[in-house]
């Protein structure tokens, strides 16, 4: 191959270029501390970088910022737990102490005091807030966990629950009344209060969360509390996911600007003998299916009828709406059945079907008819179903009996059991107008009726008083699988500073200002709030109120304080009934008839007092339950945050291994960088060099 000096020039300016080039990207890769600028660069390390770097930001979100977040709810919320079981052992303390009976009226008033402000300081403690969000609130963060100060809040409905071991004693000495100072002042003609007069009775008691409950002697508009007991069925229920039901999910607002959601079950696909019925914000819906295959859709709310056709592709048809309606939309969706069987009373094996249709923001019923057995499933907000058997048994002591199951969002079983509900008659209240008197022959009618099922209700204290047979039922209910074996339904409106909100507790309803009804708790799903700190990681960081704190510390200092409160005023008869003893005549029937009267005071008076030691030895194991339950949160707290601290040390580790994965990816190597910049300039210069003498010499220097 001839090669001419044209050539020669043409290579040497094209070496030039490119060592030029190479200088070029060499000085980009020193000034950027980068190995490629665009991704034409080196496809390769780009494709890799774009991974790493979202490796990294992921790690940094999970590491600096989702972890630091949990770590610091976790801390504040062991801090305030540090508080409460501080609190809560002082007043173990002293409980302990108060249950000396040596101890005079002013040391138990002393120690009655004291544990009045750790009762306020534990309740206190459940408003402490992370970043102004309340912790032990639930998915409610917005909101605290007891009154701030004394209110009106209107609740109904609230499900105050128990175990056996909650059922106790209530203790009531009758003729007490008749001791009171006041009365003995007057020179009464009444007959004398004799010892005989002053008679202790005891019955079985429920005290609830509450006192000073929202019923009135005389109220038209009496909604009677309910008590209620579960116990297991013979055979537990189970559940079985097979099938599927095809929903309609409907969306229309009506002529009046109102709007409604709902999923309905279809009748495609159906057994035979089997049907749903969705009730929804009062309105029953019906769905029937056409031979085309779309669907006739009629709902009912009183006297007011709308319908509604979906056609074969879930389209909502708007000019077969009725003219009551506005506008609609409608879409379809496949969901899971399950299959709930449960054995009966009389030994029956009993099946539903239950479509698992879509929670909508609300509570709403289905009824479910299966093979000739109807029952009503409560689809709560949370997603989970409460399936009540229609068949209601009505037992002889004027109760009645439902079978009821708890079902979880995915289908699955939660727990089942039989119901009995007696509901107290507003001749079964005490009231706060009710006399001294008449209390105490509630007490003497319940000693004397021990059998049957006898309950009445002191809406002043909050408490249920039982008879015998009823108390020891209670007092012996089995435990129950995810469960509490008691139950009591009321209603309260007026609320002192420092109460709980029932909300934060109980399952309940609470109507506002306007008239609208929000549900709470409807459901068995809990309030947990979990931070992501991981792939495929979280960490829940809230310890909801129910696994801490109780209103039983509130009530049971309330309890000691009024029985002091007793005591003094026995004290104080005591003290009036000696003074005028000293005044008579010895002997005179006056001074007999006061003797009398100081014989039974000193009777009452030796009740009382034996009875408050008593209780300062019951709360001593009250308010050590309650300091267990705070250990336990203390507990799992920890194991919280030692888990985030196992997990954070993985994420640090990870973020640097990945950090230097992506370094060693993206990033230069000075020296080496350095040294080739250094070596791609001597090579530019001696190609400059050797391309000058080749361009200095041609064929003319040799003519």
């Amino acid at each position: 191959m001839r090669i001419t000096n044209k050539i020669m020039q043409n290579n040497s300016l094209y070496n030039i270029n490119n060592n030029k080039i190479t200088e070029d990207q060499l000085n980009t890769m020193l000034a950027t501390g980068k190995k490629i600028t665009r991704p034409s660069d080196d496809p390769v390390i780009a494709i890799r970088a774009l991974r790493l770097r979202s490796n990294v930001t992921q790690l940094s979100q999970y590491y600096e910022k989702n972890a630091k977040d949990a770590e610091s709810w976790l801390d504040v919320t062991a801090d305030a737990l540090s508080t409460v079981t501080s609190v809560l052992t002082d007043a173990v303390k002293q409980a302990t102490k108060g249950a000396n009976k040596d101890l005079t009226v002013d040391d138990l008033e002393t120690i009655v005091a004291q544990m009045e402000a750790l009762s306020k300081e534990y309740y206190a403690t459940g408003n402490v807030d992370y970043a102004g969000r309340y912790i032990f609130t639930g998915y409610r963060t917005d909101t605290s966990l007891t009154f701030p100060t004394t209110t009106t809040a209107d609740y109904t409905g609230i499900n105050d629950e128990f175990n056996a071991t909650d059922v106790s004693t209530s203790s009531r000495v009758s003729g007490m009344s008749k001791l009171e100072s006041t009365n003995l002042l007057a020179q009464s003609t009444e007959a004398v209060v004799e010892e005989s007069n002053i008679v202790e009775y005891n019955v079985g008691k429920i005290r609830l969360s509450y006192d000073n409950l929202n019923y009135r002697s005389g109220d038209k508009d009496f909604s009677a509390p309910s008590l209620k007991w579960r116990e297991n069925l013979k055979q537990p229920a189970t559940s079985t996911v097979n099938g599927n039901a095809e929903l309609i999910k409907l969306t229309y607002t009506t002529a009046l600007g109102e709007t409604h959601h709902v999923s309905l079950p279809t009748p495609d696909g159906l057994e035979k003998g089997e049907s749903y019925t969705i009730t929804s914000e009062g309105i029953v819906y019906n769905v029937t299916s056409n031979a085309d295959g779309s669907h006739n859709i009629k709902a009912t709310e009183g006297g007011t009828e709308y319908e509604f056709v979906v056609d074969k592709n879930g389209v909502y048809d708007t000019s077969r709406q009725s003219s009551n309606i506005e506008s609609g939309t409608a879409s379809t969706e496949t969901v899971q059945k399950t299959t709930l069987t449960f054995t009966n009373e009389q030994g029956e094996r009993v099946s539903f079907k239950l479509p698992l249709v879509d929670a909508i923001g609300q509570t709403y019923n289905m009824k479910l008819d299966y093979n000739g057995k109807i029952a009503t499933a409560v689809i709560n907000s949370d997603g989970t179903y409460t399936v009540t058997d229609a068949s209601v048994t009505n037992n002889i002591d004027g109760t009645i009996t439902r079978n009821i199951i708890n079902v979880t969002a995915n289908g699955s079983v939660y727990s089942s059991y039989k119901e009995t509900t007696l509901e107290i008659p507003s001749s079964n209240m005490i009231y706060t107008t009710t006399s001294e008197e008449d209390i105490d022959e509630v007490y003497r009618t319940l000693d004397s009726t021990p059998t049957g099922s006898v309950a009445y209700l002191n809406a002043a204290t909050g408490e249920i008083l039982l008879n015998k047979e009823l108390s020891d039922k209670l007092a012996t209910l089995p435990k129950l699988i995810n469960a509490n074996s008691i139950d009591v339904v009321y209603d309260k409106k007026e609320w002192d500073s420092g109460d709980i909100r029932p909300q934060n507790l109980f399952n309940c309803t609470y109507t506002d200002d306007n008239g609208k009804k929000i549900l709470y708790n409807k459901g068995s799903a809990a309030h947990d709030i979990a931070y992501d700190v991981g792939f495929a990681q979280s960490v829940v960081v809230n310890t909801t109120a129910d696994a801490v704190f109780t209103t039983g510390v509130k009530r049971d200092i309330d309890d000691l304080s009024n029985m002091l409160g007793t005591l003094k005023q026995i004290k104080a008869t005591i003290k009036t009934l000696e003074e005028k003893l000293s005044g008579a005549a010895k002997e005179s029937a006056e001074w007999n008839k006061i003797d009398a009267e100081l014989s039974a005071a000193q009777k009452a008076y030796n009740y009382q007092r034996e009875s408050i030691q008593k209780e300062f030895e019951h709360k001593i194991t009250s308010l050590q339950g309650a300091l267990d339950t705070a250990n336990i949160a203390v507990t799992d707290n920890g194991t919280r945050s030692k888990r985030l601290d196992l997990v954070n040390s993985r994420l640090m580790t990870q973020t640097t291994t990945f950090q230097s994965l992506q370094s060693e990816n993206e990033d230069i190597d000075l020296a080496t960088t350095v040294t080739q910049l250094t070596s791609a300039q001597v090579t530019y210069e001696a190609s400059l060099m050797a391309t000058g003498k080749i361009s200095q010499t041609s064929l003319m220097n040799y003519i």
